[in-house]
C-alpha cells in the first residue's frame, strides 16, 4: 500500500497544512480518507488525479473532514472530454446521509454515466483489494476510526478522536498508525488525543511507525509532540507533513 498525506492540518487555515485528506493506492485502487477543504487540489500536488478515486471513506461530520466532497464529486461530473464510468464510492457515517441529500444531492442531482454509491459505514467492508474495519470514537456522535489491510499490511488512522481502549484495539500491530496529535500535552482537550496520548496508544497497540498528524496551530514548535510521544512510545515517530509519501 502506498500513503499520500494531503492534508495533516485542521479547520485552522494554514499554508503549510490542508484540512485533513489521505490517498492510499493499492493494486490500481485509490481511496480518499477524509476529504477536507482544499484536498481536490492537493490531489493534483501530489501528481494523483481526482479522476482516478475510486472511493471516499467519511470519519466524521464536521467541513473539515469532507468539504471538498462536493467540489469532487462536480469535477468528476463536469470535467472537459471526460466521461466517468464506473461507480464512485462513498463510505460514512449514518448521519452524514442527511447532510448528502441536503447539500449535495440536491445540487448535483443524479449522474447519468456513473452512480454515487453511498454506503453506511460497517464494522467490516471491503473496498476493491482493501479490507477495511472500523470502530467508533470519542469524538463527536458520529466519528468513527479505520483501519486499512492488504497483503500482511494495515494502515490505521484515527481521525479526530480522544484516547480510549477501542483505538488500542484497532491499531494492533499496525504498520502505520497515523493519529489525531491536535495539540501538546499542555493544551489538551476533550475529544482529541495530545502527543502523549499518541504515544501511549502507538506503545499499547505495538504498531511499527506512528505518524501524528491533524496538527493545530500552538505556543510551541510542532516538533515538540514527537518529543513527548517519545515518552510513552519508543519506536518510529514522525510529523505528518503535506504531501509527505510512505510505503509499504
Amino acid at each position: 500500500m502506498k500513503l499520500t498525506v494531503l492534508g495533516s492540518g485542521t479547520c485552522v487555515p494554514s499554508l503549510q497544512r490542508n484540512a485533513s485528506g489521505y490517498l492510499i493506492k493499492e493494486s490500481g485502487h485509490q481511496i480518499l480518507v477524509d476529504c477536507g477543504s482544499g484536498t481536490l487540489l492537493q490531489l493534483e500536488k501530489s501528481g494523483n488525479s481526482y479522476k482516478d478515486v475510486d472511493a471516499v471513506f467519511i470519519t466524521h461530520s464536521h467541513p473539515d473532514h469532507f468539504a471538498d466532497l462536493l467540489p469532487l464529486l462536480h469535477a468528476l461530473l463536469y470535467a472537459p472530454n471526460f466521461h466517468r464510468e464506473k461507480d464512485f464510492q462513498i463510505f460514512a457515517p449514518h448521519a452524514f446521509r442527511k447532510y448528502y441529500d441536503q447539500a449535495i444531492a440536491s445540487i448535483l442531482g443524479t449522474p447519468d454515466r456513473f452512480r454515487i454509491v453511498l454506503n453506511e459505514v460497517q464494522q467490516t467492508m471491503n473496498c476493491g483489494p482493501v479490507l477495511v474495519r472500523s470502530i467508533k470514537t470519542v469524538h463527536s456522535a458520529d466519528s468513527v476510526a479505520y483501519r486499512f489491510e492488504c497483503g500482511g499490511k494495515a494502515i490505521v488512522l484515527t481521525g479526530d478522536a480522544d484516547y480510549d481502549q477501542g483505538i488500542i484495539a484497532l491499531a494492533s500491530g499496525a504498520d502505520i498508525l497515523i493519529t489525531d496529535c491536535s495539540f501538546p500535552d499542555a493544551l489538551k482537550v476533550p475529544g482529541h488525543m495530545s502527543a502523549k496520548e499518541c504515544g501511549r496508544v502507538a506503545a499499547q497497540a505495538h504498531a511499527k511507525q506512528l505518524i501524528l498528524s491533524h496538527l493545530y496551530p500552538a505556543d510551541t514548535p510542532d516538533i515538540d509532540r514527537v518529543t513527548e510521544a517519545a515518552e510513552y512510545f519508543n519506536g518510529s515517530i514522525r510529523l505528518a507533513e503535506d504531501l509527505m509519501v510512505i510505503e509499504l
